[in-house]
């Protein structure tokens, strides 16, 4: 066999390609992946990887800090609710691009409210509270919007419809 790999004309030496190995480390317990040294207090299983490499962790998820996560979340998700609100206002009074702006910012904002509001039960609590009070608003608001934006077509085609009945009828008694 052969030490040389061939890749589109060009030889290789076989020894010169990366191994499939950890990274060398001069700490006693390093990370497998990147080397990044980490700290094992002598209780139980010793570390293989960082935080940022363990199987199943990850930087973008929101920290758990007891119980109120949970409620944190629906919180977060009451306000982008009523964010999308605006959003829809703001496309009625024809300000498409404002609203696509607001629009584009919905997961980070969501994300920012959940970081802050994990810390203050009693502020979500409050946040909920007003968003079933006034879930009966919110809800009348969406049909507002709903029918701003449907009757419109139905004036004009209701319009049309008249001026054809007008039109068809005029020929006829002109026959």
């Amino acid at each position: 066999m052969t030490d040389l790999l061939t890749f589109r004309d060009t030889e290789i030496p076989a020894d010169a390609l990366p191994r499939d190995e950890a990274p060398p480390s001069a700490f006693e317990y390093a990370c497998q992946t990147c080397g990044k040294e980490l700290h094992y207090g002598g209780r139980g299983r010793k570390p293989k990887f960082c935080d940022e490499h363990k199987k199943g962790g990850s930087s973008n998820t929101v920290s758990r800090k007891g119980g109120n996560v949970q409620l944190a979340t629906q919180a977060a998700d009451a306000l982008v609710q009523l964010n999308s609100l605006c959003a829809m206002g703001l496309m009625l009074a024809h300000l498409p691009e404002t609203a696509g702006a607001l629009a584009a910012t919905e997961e980070g904002f969501r994300q920012q409210a959940i970081n802050s509001l994990i810390t203050d039960p009693a502020l979500c609590k409050t946040i909920l509270k007003a968003g079933t009070t006034s879930g009966k608003v919110s809800l009348l608001i969406a049909y507002a919007m709903l029918a701003s934006a449907v009757v419109p077509v139905g004036i004009v085609e209701v319009k049309e419809a008249q001026a054809l009945k007008a039109a068809d009828d005029a020929n006829r008694t002109e026959v």
